[in-house]
């Protein structure tokens, strides 16, 4: 690494750090809100609907943030640019996503019915479904961002994406808790999947001005 990049590199590892810890805290601080909105109940519901939405998140984005920077640190390295290895990421990851989403709804009602045992479950697995391919496109967005070692559109999308699905998750909440654990759940993950959405804009809109 030359002298010149040395500032570069710890200004984007200081970024990154700094941007996990201020996640992570307000992830800590919705969490705890969410106990006390939910109950106990509720928050048990709640990460059995996780549980199973992770499985379906590794079946959308199996990798594609690792394979985004490598290839298009590849690309970079050969003078070609990143516009057309993006567009093939992007379409791959659209893909797997929009496969993994189909998977979900369809088999969200089996897998509360007769995995979770409890039915409340289907609504919240089906409003988290659609969040699958924008998770998938802003990972190769992402990845490729890496790869030109700029930090600043990924911190900037994660932070605002977690605002929403704070603001979003604690409004609903005061609406739909009210009918019970399962539309809690459903309230919370319509922030998570609003969220992935406005994410996945912003990344396009970042890429769209390199």
């Amino acid at each position: 690494m030359g002298q010149k990049d040395r500032p570069n590199y710890w200004k984007n590892a200081a970024l990154l750090t700094g941007s996990d810890v201020v996640l992570r805290l307000a992830g800590l601080g919705l969490r705890i809100g969410l106990a006390n909105a939910l109950g106990g109940e509720g928050m048990g519901l709640y990460q059995l609907i996780l549980a199973v939405y992770m499985v379906f998140v590794s079946l959308a984005t199996a990798g594609i943030n690792v394979a985004s920077a490598r290839l298009a640190a590849q690309s970079l390295a050969r003078g070609r640019g990143m516009a057309a290895t993006l567009r093939g990421l992007c379409g791959t990851a659209l893909l797997f996503g929009c496969c993994a989403m189909l998977l979900q709804v369809l088999l969200a009602e089996p897998a509360a019915r007769y995995l979770l045992h409890d039915t409340r479950a289907i609504l919240a697995l089906q409003i988290l479904a659609p969040s699958l391919p924008f998770m998938a496109a802003a990972g190769a967005v992402r990845g490729c961002f890496l790869a030109a070692r700029r930090v600043h559109p990924n911190v900037i999308a994660q932070l605002i994406e977690q605002i929403i699905r704070m603001a979003i998750a604690i409004a609903a909440l005061r609406v739909l808790a009210q009918w019970g654990a399962g539309y809690g759940c459903a309230a919370v993950v319509l922030g998570s999947t609003v969220s992935e959405g406005i994410s996945c804009a912003l990344m396009f809109a970042f890429a769209a001005k390199t």
